[in-house]
């Protein structure tokens, strides 16, 4: 049972203020899972935040929040998107929880991932992402959830060290 009553749904671009705020508290906490300084994140314009709200009514990407249901707050997003340079299948992308809902009791992280995965169904074989190397607690969650290393990594841009590919198999139709 989780602590909070949490409930899951996509975000459309009227959202748009929200996902800012979420975000910017996401690149305070950390930027690294964000993927932006929190420099950059705060001088994104509306209409970077217009579309970034917008993902959520896209065919070719995702982005869902997790909020509270007793008090409204947004308490956590994922999003993904069809492709990348490294190929044309699901990947994860912008994933943050707020500190207070984290841990599995919560049950945040895997709510998202649920309706990710849901999302991803028939979009592709594979579901990646791209973790920072020293984040355990989200390597371990990926662990959890099925997710592998895949041997590929990309350099920080921001900072310094590197994130690590990993995939998971998704069910076939």
């Amino acid at each position: 049972m989780h602590e909070y009553p949490i409930a899951i749904r996509t975000t459309t671009e009227a959202d748009w203020p929200r996902v800012r705020r979420l975000r910017i508290e996401n690149a305070t906490d950390n930027p690294i899972s964000y993927g932006a300084t929190l420099e950059t994140t705060l001088a994104m314009t509306e209409d970077d935040w217009r579309l970034r709200a917008r993902r959520g009514e896209a065919d070719d990407a995702t982005s869902l929040v997790a909020w509270d249901t007793v008090t409204g707050r947004w308490v956590g997003m994922m999003s993904a998107q069809l492709g990348d340079e490294d190929g044309p299948e699901p990947v994860l992308t912008g994933v943050y929880v707020t500190p207070d809902h984290r841990g599995r009791q919560h049950g945040v992280a895997d709510a998202l991932l649920d309706g990710i995965v849901g999302w991803a169904f028939g979009r592709g074989a594979r579901l990646r992402l791209y973790v920072y190397e020293h984040a355990v607690p989200a390597r371990k969650f990926y662990d959890r959830n099925g997710f592998a290393l895949t041997g590929r990594t990309r350099p920080l841009t921001f900072t310094a060290g590197q994130t690590l590919e990993m995939a998971r198999v998704l069910p076939a139709r």
